[in-house]
């Protein structure tokens, strides 16, 4: 047991790599696929055994389990001594939710990438290749190893947009790889001030190596916390650094959507809750009513721009952005609730969009194209196909009792509360406060009418000429459909016993940091 404990982490990074190498020789594509989905099967098995090697119970401050506290499964071995560079390893509350959705994820995007007939091996691996690169970044505690598996996400996302994408995928997949990279340069120029101003690049012992540099250099604080946002914001995405996201969605395949919507976007998510707010806490607050701009603004003008869409992909991505407005806004409240809130909130969206994503392909398998004015009656011609469907966008505009509802009203409640208290209610005023929480809000309402819109648009109403005949789901579809489907209500109805017990002793040590 001690040794499954001490090498846990190495093996579920390493093993989808693994995987890569063990596809790419297979002599047939149907190999390949049975050999890739073998490998994602044992990953998000192995990582199920996380909850089970995790003490979700032990409320210890924000630092390793050998002294008490949340970071558990710790292990670390000498990777670049000379600048005190790790290959360090560790879980707590804010990154085991996130392995489980991947993994999860990953699974499901595997079977429904079982149509892929172009260069099937070179495919799979770079998916593979891909999860490795998303866990890593989740389980990295060095913050150079953490870059490192960020860039390695990068690359593998790039070609498989590039080469198996639609008639736009080389504009779609270079726009992506500029918008990133430029992220990914702010977050590396951050990463190198930090070390040659801490001399570590440990992520659990930087809040302390660092917690005088905002009295001592307070512009150098700001400008590397300016940095490593920026980095992060643009991979979330926010508004306005967001315009790469409608375009690589449209282009990639269906499963790529789902892996980017669901796993690629918490990357952001994740690096500003991991990096950017426990190392500088007071610049996050300083900086306070630019963040709550943008997220309001990503918010509202996310869910417009929905509406005004012709394409039903293109609508499900701008979705996207206005819920990752959403995330920012807990993360920036930096209260109880909302930062669990935040949490929960990528992993219900992360269900949520892989659904809807998948939903779009499969009509878009049927007609060849994603026009909601050429759809209609898909409900009555494809009866089990419009039950799930229903199902996912009610559950995206945060109906009660399905999972996305759990995250938006966290972060409701807890942007309010933080009005009153926390340290933002310190520096902000409360009208302030209320404004941007109430604005907010009225996000739920919009997203509530593009998804009934679209749902009544697409699956209501009489069939047109291109939706009357289809053919019903496959074994494929269906088997993709129902973890979807049980996931997205069991969240909902089950929000603690999944989620909450996981990150809520992590959140309590974070905002210790951040107060």
């Amino acid at each position: 047991m001690e040794l499954l404990r001490q090498n846990v982490l190495f093996v579920l990074v390493f093993l989808p790599l693994l995987g890569a190498a063990a596809v790419l020789p297979q002599r047939t594509g149907k190999s390949a696929r049975w050999v890739a989905l073998g490998v994602s099967i044992a990953t998000l098995l192995l990582a199920g055994l996380l909850p089970l090697l995790f003490d979700s119970a032990r409320a210890g401050p924000y630092g390793y389990d050998d002294v008490g506290g949340v970071v558990q499964l710790v292990r670390r071995l000498p990777w670049v001594p000379s600048i005190h560079a790790e290959l360090l390893l560790g879980v707590d509350g804010l990154s085991l939710p996130l392995v489980l959705l991947t993994t999860f994820v990953f699974v499901l995007a595997i079977i429904a990438s079982f149509k892929i007939e172009k260069q099937v091996q070179g495919y799979f691996a770079l998916v593979l290749l891909l999860e490795t690169g998303v866990l890593g970044t989740f389980l990295s505690l060095d913050l150079l190893l953490l870059f490192v598996f960020f860039e390695l996400s990068l690359l593998p996302m790039y070609f498989l947009i590039g080469i198996w994408g639609g008639p736009r995928r080389e504009y779609a997949a270079i726009k992506f790889f500029v918008y990133t990279f430029v992220g990914s340069i702010a977050i590396l120029v951050a990463l190198i001030g930090i070390y040659l101003k801490a001399g570590s690049f440990d992520l659990v012992r930087l809040p302390a190596l660092l917690g005088d540099l905002a009295h001592t250099n307070p512009t150098l604080a700001m400008t590397l916390f300016g940095l490593l946002a920026f980095g992060f914001l643009v991979k979330l995405p926010i508004m306005p650094f967001h315009t790469w996201l409608p375009d690589a969605h449209v282009e990639a395949p269906t499963p790529i959507s789902m892996i980017l919507a669901a796993v690629l976007l918490k990357l952001g998510g994740y690096g500003l809750l991991r990096v950017a707010w426990p190392l500088f806490p007071e610049q996050a607050l300083a900086a306070w009513p630019i963040l709550a701009a943008l997220a309001v603004i990503s918010i509202l003008a996310g869910a417009l721009c929905a509406i005004g869409q012709a394409d039903f992909k293109r609508l499900v991505a701008y979705s996207s952005v206005s819920h990752m407005g959403f995330v920012l806004l807990g993360i920036i409240a930096m209260t109880p609730a909302s930062m669990a809130g935040a949490v929960f909130m990528m992993v219900a969206h992360g269900l949520t969009s892989a659904a809807l994503f998948f939903v779009v392909g499969i009509i878009y398998d049927r007609v060849h194209h994603r026009q909601i004015a050429r759809m209609g009656g898909v409900g009555a011609t494809m009866p089990t196909y419009g039950r799930f469907a229903s199902l996912f966008m009610f559950a995206s505009l945060g109906l009660p009792g399905l999972c996305n509802f759990i995250g938006e009203i966290l972060v409701l409640m807890g942007v309010f509360s933080a009005a009153k208290t926390g340290p933002v209610s310190a520096a902000v005023p409360a009208w302030a406060i209320y404004t941007v929480a109430t604005a907010a809000a009225f996000g739920i309402v919009l997203t509530a009418g593009y998804m009934l819109w679209c749902l009544q648009r697409v699956f209501l109403g009489k069939p047109k000429e291109d939706t009357a005949t289809l053919a019903p789901l496959d074994s494929r579809e269906t088997l993709v459909l129902w973890p979807l489907a049980i996931a997205v209500v069991a969240l909902g109805v089950l929000p603690w016993t999944l989620v909450l017990t996981l990150s809520d002793t992590t959140v309590a040590a974070l905002l210790k940091v951040l107060s």
